[in-house]
C-alpha cells in the first residue's frame, strides 16, 4: 500500500498565525491555485466592505530550514506555506 503525503498549504498571518487553507496540494500547481483561491475569496470580503482587494504583484518562493516552502506573494507580512516532502513533486 501506498501512503500518499498530505502536503498541506498554510497561510500566515502578520502575528506569525497560521491555519490550514487546503490539506492536500500534491503539485505546485495545486498549491498555488489555492492561494489564489484564498486571495480572491478574501478580496470579496474586503470588496464589500469597501476596501481596496489584495493583488499579486510578484511571487517569490524559498525553501526553510524545516524543508517546507516558504511563499511570499507581495504582501510583506503575511505568507503563504506549502508543506510536504519531496515527493509531493514541483
Amino acid at each position: 500500500m501506498n501512503i500518499i503525503p498530505l502536503c498541506r498549504v498554510w497561510f500566515e498571518n502578520s502575528c506569525g498565525q497560521q491555519s490550514v487553507i487546503k490539506d492536500n496540494a500534491n503539485t505546485w500547481a495545486e498549491a498555488y491555485t489555492a492561494i489564489k483561491e484564498f486571495i480572491n475569496e478574501n478580496n470579496k470580503r474586503k470588496i464589500a466592505m469597501g476596501k481596496k482587494p489584495f493583488k499579486i504583484y510578484y511571487t517569490r518562493i524559498w525553501k526553510q530550514e524545516d524543508g517546507r516552502t516558504r511563499i511570499d506573494v507581495g504582501s510583506h507580512t503575511e505568507f503563504f506555506i506549502w508543506e510536504g516532502d519531496i515527493e509531493c513533486g514541483s
